[in-house]
């Protein structure tokens, strides 16, 4: 089938539209009329993952992270990514990046985290522009009230039963008694403005700045950490499954060999 009906497809599991401004989303390497016949979902573009895409002779590979994230003047074996797009291009693979789009999506990475912690009354923690979409369900991040109050350990523990791989942090006391989570994914610090407006008590996100876990400090905000890692690559399953489901003919299949230690 041809590429183009494939990034259709990925197009309605995330919209562009959902993608941040600043962001390098959609189709970054390959030709939208070429034939394929199968798909591989990463977070992150390495050498592991290229290397897993050719092995598995698949024609496109659907990564998280956008590379090239920035603008370049040269594709060449000088840098790191001039390696793996010269790679990928000599193996004719593809490259497609939802990121932010996934994020915000409907179903996306921050909804999913948001029902691994069973928060009651889910929504974003900031709407799209009317522009963008009518639909109140999809937005920027996710919050929502647990069903009952738990401790910030007591947290991460809920969470560690779908993400066995967290590398839990946290500001503030473990004992600490939370109700409400606002929720990015990724290096989501800098959202904690948008956190405190919603009245949450509690952010849950992979990474954070020294001075943006003081920003939490200052908040009354207890800031939740589980590594940037953990918190987006278990949904790359998830999209793999959610593109099978669209294009049952297409083979999808997500990266069995893609870790993390940092």
């Amino acid at each position: 089938m041809h590429l183009n009906n494939v990034l259709n497809a990925l197009r309605i599991i995330a919209p562009l539209e959902f993608a941040e401004s600043w962001d390098n989303v959609g189709l970054l390497v390959g030709n939208r009329t070429r034939d394929i016949s199968g798909a591989m979902t990463c977070l992150t573009l390495s050498a592991t993952t290229l290397d897993e895409a050719i092995r598995q002779r698949v024609e496109l590979v659907i990564c998280h992270h956008p590379i090239p994230f920035k603008p370049i003047a040269k594709i060449t074996d000088d840098t790191t990514t001039g390696k793996l797009l010269l790679q990928a291009i000599e193996a004719g693979i593809a490259i497609y990046s939802p990121h932010t789009a996934w994020d915000n999506a409907k179903h996306g990475i921050n909804y999913q985290l948001a029902s691994i912690l069973g928060l009651q009354n889910i929504k974003p923690l900031q709407l799209f522009a009317q522009s963008i979409t009518s639909d109140e369900s999809v937005g920027v991040g996710r919050f929502g009230k647990l069903e009952s109050p738990m401790t910030v350990v007591q947290v991460m523990e809920r969470i560690r039963v779908d993400i066995p791989n967290i590398q839990p942090r946290h500001t503030h006391s473990a004992s600490l008694s939370i109700s409400s989570i606002g929720i990015i994914c990724g290096s989501g610090g800098s959202m904690l403005p948008l956190v405190a407006r919603r009245g949450c008590d509690a952010m849950l996100t992979g990474e954070a700045t020294y001075h943006q876990c003081l920003e939490a400090e200052s908040l009354s905000i207890a800031l939740l950490m589980i590594g940037h890692h953990a918190s987006e690559s278990f949904a790359m399953k998830e999209l793999a499954l959610q593109l099978q489901t669209l294009i049952p003919e297409l083979r999808v299949i997500a990266s069995q060999l893609e870790e993390s230690h940092f």
